[in-house]
C-alpha cells in the first residue's frame, strides 16, 4: 500500500485550536501516515504575518510536539519569493514520488481557491480534501459566469468523489468534501484577544503556545 501524505498550508499566525482539530480530523478520517504542516513564508493574497517566521515555526513545534504523524516543514521558509502552493506541491511530488499527496484544506481557503496562482495545477500533483463546518455549502451553480464561484462549482462537479476509499483509487486529481470540522476559531480572533493584555486565550491555542506568547509578547500591537 502506497503512503498516504496530507499537506496543510497556513500562516499559522498563531497556530490555534481550529487549525489542530483540522490536522487531527484529516489524519484520522483520511488514514494518513504523516501531515505535513507548511507555514507561508511569503503569502501572494495578505499581507505579512504580525509574528516572525522563527516565532510562528517555534510555537508549531511546542503544539504538534506529542504527535509524531504532524510534521513541521518549513521549505517555503527555504525557497525564495512568494510562497505558491502549486510550487510547494511539486516540490512534495518530486520528493515523495511513491506517496499519495492530499492537500488539506478548510472551507474558507478551499472557497478561495479559483483565486490562487496556478490554481488547476494543483491537481497535477495531489488530491485536495476540503474539510467544512456542517451546514456549508458550495458556491451555487448561478454563480455569475466567469467568477470564481462559478469555477470552483464546475471543478468540483468534475473531480468530487464521494468517500476516503474513492479518494485513493487515482493517485492525483480528485476532491473530497467532509463535513466534520466542528471548531470555528481563527488566527485573527486570537490575535484580537490578544491586543488586550488580560484576555484569556486558553480556549483557542494549546497551553505551552500560550505561554509561548506570552513570553515572548507577541501581537500586542
Amino acid at each position: 500500500m502506497m503512503q498516504r501524505i496530507g499537506i496543510m498550508g497556513g500562516m499559522f499566525d498563531p497556530v490555534h485550536t481550529g487549525h489542530l482539530h483540522l490536522a487531527q480530523t484529516a489524519l484520522r478520517t483520511l488514514q494518513l501516515d504523516r501531515l505535513h504542516l507548511v507555514p507561508c513564508a511569503q503569502p501572494n493574497h495578505r499581507s505579512q504575518a504580525c509574528a516572525s517566521q522563527r516565532h510562528r515555526k517555534a510555537m508549531l513545534d511546542i503544539a504538534v510536539a506529542q504527535d509524531r504523524r504532524l510534521v513541521i516543514d518549513d521549505r517555503e521558509y527555504r525557497r525564495a519569493g512568494v510562497s505558491y502552493a502549486v510550487d510547494t506541491l511539486k516540490s512534495f511530488a518530486e520528493e515523495f514520488p511513491n506517496a499519495v499527496l492530499v492537500y488539506v484544506q478548510g472551507w474558507d481557503s478551499f472557497n478561495s481557491l479559483p483565486t490562487w496562482h496556478r490554481w488547476q495545477e494543483l491537481f497535477l500533483f495531489a488530491h485536495v480534501c476540503a474539510i467544512s463546518r456542517p451546514g456549508q455549502k458550495l458556491p451555487s451553480q448561478q454563480s455569475p459566469r466567469g467568477s470564481a464561484g462559478a469555477m470552483l462549482y464546475q471543478e468540483v462537479r468534475r473531480r468530487q468523489v464521494g468517500s476516503v476509499d474513492a479518494l485513493f483509487c487515482s493517485r492525483q486529481g480528485s476532491i473530497l468534501i467532509l463535513d466534520e470540522l466542528a471548531l470555528d476559531v481563527s488566527s485573527t480572533q486570537v490575535r484580537d484577544a490578544l491586543a488586550s493584555e488580560n484576555a484569556d486565550i486558553s480556549a483557542n491555542v494549546c497551553e505551552g503556545v500560550d505561554e509561548y506568547i506570552r513570553h515572548h509578547q507577541l501581537y500586542r500591537h
